[in-house]
Protein backbone atom coordinates (compact mmCIF):
# COMPACT_ATOMS: atom_id res chain seq x y z
CA UNK A 1 0.00 0.00 0.00
CA UNK A 2 1.48 3.71 -0.41
CA UNK A 3 1.61 6.25 2.09
CA UNK A 4 -1.14 7.08 3.97
CA UNK A 5 -1.91 11.16 3.86
CA UNK A 6 -4.62 13.29 4.99
CA UNK A 7 -6.00 14.52 1.83
CA UNK A 8 -5.64 18.20 2.65
CA UNK A 9 -3.46 20.29 0.32
CA UNK A 10 -0.73 21.11 2.68
CA UNK A 11 -0.71 25.20 2.15
CA UNK A 12 2.46 25.53 4.56
CA UNK A 13 4.60 23.65 2.37
CA UNK A 14 3.72 26.34 -1.06
CA UNK A 15 4.49 29.02 1.67
CA UNK A 16 7.86 27.29 2.65
CA UNK A 17 8.69 27.32 -1.39
CA UNK A 18 7.82 30.84 -2.08
CA UNK A 19 9.95 32.01 1.42
CA UNK A 20 12.54 29.83 0.07
CA UNK A 21 13.12 31.16 -3.35
CA UNK A 22 12.49 34.96 -2.28
CA UNK A 23 15.28 34.33 0.63
CA UNK A 24 17.17 33.28 -2.51
CA UNK A 25 17.23 36.27 -4.62
CA UNK A 26 17.54 38.36 -1.79
CA UNK A 27 20.89 36.49 -0.81
CA UNK A 28 21.62 36.91 -4.40
CA UNK A 29 20.79 40.15 -4.59
CA UNK A 30 22.71 41.32 -1.11
CA UNK A 31 25.93 39.87 -2.45
CA UNK A 32 25.53 41.56 -5.22
CA UNK A 33 25.32 44.98 -3.60
CA UNK A 34 28.12 44.11 -1.17
CA UNK A 35 30.42 43.08 -4.20
CA UNK A 36 29.68 46.78 -5.44
CA UNK A 37 29.74 48.68 -2.39
CA UNK A 38 26.30 49.38 -3.06
CA UNK A 39 23.33 49.80 -0.50
CA UNK A 40 20.71 47.08 -1.07
CA UNK A 41 17.62 49.04 -0.21
CA UNK A 42 18.43 51.07 -3.24
CA UNK A 43 15.97 51.28 -5.46
CA UNK A 44 18.03 51.84 -8.76
CA UNK A 45 21.59 50.21 -8.86
CA UNK A 46 24.17 49.76 -11.72
CA UNK A 47 26.41 47.13 -11.08
CA UNK A 48 30.05 46.46 -11.99
CA UNK A 49 30.59 44.61 -15.58
CA UNK A 50 33.23 42.08 -13.26
CA UNK A 51 30.44 41.31 -10.56
CA UNK A 52 30.12 37.60 -10.42
CA UNK A 53 26.74 37.65 -9.11
CA UNK A 54 24.75 39.23 -11.88
CA UNK A 55 24.48 36.38 -13.78
CA UNK A 56 22.50 34.54 -10.79
CA UNK A 57 19.89 37.50 -10.27
CA UNK A 58 17.60 36.98 -13.49
CA UNK A 59 16.96 33.47 -12.84
CA UNK A 60 16.76 33.78 -9.12
CA UNK A 61 13.95 36.18 -9.82
CA UNK A 62 12.67 33.95 -12.38
CA UNK A 63 12.04 31.25 -9.91
CA UNK A 64 11.03 33.74 -7.24
CA UNK A 65 7.84 35.12 -9.20
CA UNK A 66 6.94 31.94 -11.14
CA UNK A 67 6.69 30.13 -7.31
CA UNK A 68 4.75 32.69 -6.31
CA UNK A 69 2.56 32.65 -8.69
CA UNK A 70 2.16 29.37 -8.90
CA UNK A 71 1.12 29.17 -5.18
CA UNK A 72 -1.29 32.43 -5.55
CA UNK A 73 -2.79 30.67 -8.09
CA UNK A 74 -3.49 27.70 -6.06
CA UNK A 75 -0.69 25.32 -7.48
CA UNK A 76 0.61 22.49 -5.87
CA UNK A 77 4.13 24.42 -5.36
CA UNK A 78 6.36 22.91 -2.88
CA UNK A 79 4.46 19.79 -2.79
CA UNK A 80 6.27 15.99 -3.92
CA UNK A 81 2.93 13.88 -4.87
Amino acid sequence: MGAKHSGRIEVEKGRQAVAEAAAAYRSIWESACKHDGIDPAARFVVFSDDNPFVQFLGPALTRYRGTKAAYEAGGYVGLKM
